[in-house]
């Protein structure tokens, strides 16, 4: 396997069964330098806090990251939820902030260009992903343009898979910070219009339905023979 390929395998698989050997293998592969450095640092962060719990570590790799990749937006991500287990809400505010203005731009720039580039339903779902982080951080409101996220969804931008889990992950999260933000009947609206045009299953809708629901303090009907 080439450098790339141990990458991958080390953040991806091996992480998951023996995270020192994986450490290893990234230690390494960052000595390449370039691309592979930025590639083997951050996945090297993610190891240090999710699976080891190793915050100090963490937050070194992501800065490394990030002095060799200015405003790289997953660096961003893993450097704010460092600071917030570390409780430095300010820190973690800050970077989750440049997060979302760097996907923001992403999304600008895919709409603006024309043709949609692979994994481009990706950066969407981490960038709504990040504001609701953001979002609980600040028990509030998070400045996110939410117009580019109602442009993906114009652009069916959640039916490149064959299920409908992309629009599942979508809609809870956008549910999410809605309710987070205190629009709870706004997600009302949105997971009926979503369920109508086959954005949202049935039965995933109606959980969402329940969440926003619940917040209004409006009543819940559940059909005879359900469990509430």
């Amino acid at each position: 396997m080439g450098v790339l390929d141990d990458i991958r395998h080390a953040a991806f698989e091996l992480r998951q069964t023996d995270p020192q050997e994986a450490i290893r293998v990234l230690r390494r592969a960052a000595q390449q330098g370039g691309e592979a450095e930025v590639l083997a640092r951050g996945a090297l962060g993610e190891i240090y806090l999710d699976e080891l719990g190793d915050l100090d570590g963490a937050e070194h790799e992501f800065r490394r990251v990030l002095q060799l990749a200015p405003g790289l937006s997953a660096a961003e991500i893993g450097l704010g939820r460092t600071r917030r287990e570390s409780g430095d809400v300010k820190g973690a505010e800050t970077a989750f902030l440049r997060a979302i203005e760097g996907l923001s731009r992403d999304v600008r720039g895919f709409r603006e260009g024309g043709a949609l580039p692979a994994g481009a339903e990706e950066v969407v779902l981490t960038l709504l992903e990040t504001a609701v982080e953001l979002a609980e951080l600040r028990k509030g409101a998070v400045p996110l343009e939410e117009e580019i996220l109602s442009w993906a969804a114009s652009q069916r931008l959640f039916d490149a898979e064959d299920d409908r889990d992309d629009w599942v992950r979508f809609h809870a999260l956008w549910t999410r910070l809605r309710i987070l933000t205190d629009r709870p009947e706004e997600a009302v609206t949105a997971l009926r219009e979503a369920e109508r045009t086959g954005e949202l299953p049935p039965d995933e809708a109606k959980e969402l339905l329940r969440l926003a629901l619940k917040e209004l303090g409006a009543p819940v009907v559940v059909p005879l023979g359900t469990k509430s």
